[in-house]
């Protein structure tokens, strides 16, 4: 009588033993679940570095709805005021000058005030330009992308030849994309043999095909 007990109550038991063993397990399952990281929207450092990484490579438009989708007011910001809207302004700028002044703030969902025609768009890059050089005056970086905006404009090219020029001369311009443009304009003006060491200068610091086609 005493085995059969004893039999009993170890039938008794597995049941209890199999809810235990079930509800520790589920409760193992709910934590992983739980503890799965949830995707992070990018910072807006990092939205600014993709878009810098695009206009370098070439891919102007996805640099400026990289800016405008973190930055949609980018338009009304005041350079210098704060470090990373002036980072994120120079890089629209320049997508517009390097496009040709378009931009689709349709497609990244910013209204706007008023038609920004692609003359009005690269009138608006060479003055966000210039506000930044006037903030951090005698940089080269600034001074270049300043040069190569003004390229894009006929009334800015004289004032472009004159500030890109300087830099190729001192050899302070670190942008391929500025001796593309000063490549281009001392062509206009009849310096061929200016305008093949300028494209030689692009040729050497650039990878990307195309930048450097005068």
């Amino acid at each position: 009588m005493k085995i059969a007990r004893v039999a009993a109550l170890a039938l008794a038991l597995v049941p209890a033993a199999f809810v235990v063993g079930s509800s520790t397990d589920a409760q193992a399952c709910g934590m992983s679940v739980r503890l799965d990281p949830t995707p992070q929207r990018p910072t807006p450092v990092q939205e600014i570095a993709r878009a810098e990484k695009a206009l370098e490579g070439g891919q102007s438009l996805q640099a400026s709805q990289a800016i405008l989708g973190t930055f949609p007011r980018i338009r009304n910001a005041t350079a210098g005021s704060n470090p990373l809207e002036t980072r994120a302004l120079r890089v629209f700028a320049l997508s517009l000058v390097r496009s040709g002044g378009a931009a689709d703030e349709k497609k990244a969902h910013v209204p706007t005030t008023g038609e920004w025609t692609a003359k009005s768009n690269l009138e608006w890059a060479v003055q966000a330009l210039r506000e930044i050089d006037e903030k951090r005056p005698n940089d080269p970086t600034v001074q270049a992308d300043l040069g190569e905006a003004l390229s894009k404009l006929p009334h800015g090219q004289a004032e472009s030849l004159k500030i890109l020029g300087s830099l190729a001369q001192k050899d302070l311009m670190g942008s391929p994309h500025a001796y593309a443009a000063l490549a281009k304009l001392r062509e206009s003006s009849g310096d061929s043999a200016g305008a093949l060491a300028a494209i030689k200068r692009c040729e050497e610091m650039t990878k990307s095909p195309g930048v450097c086609k005068a």
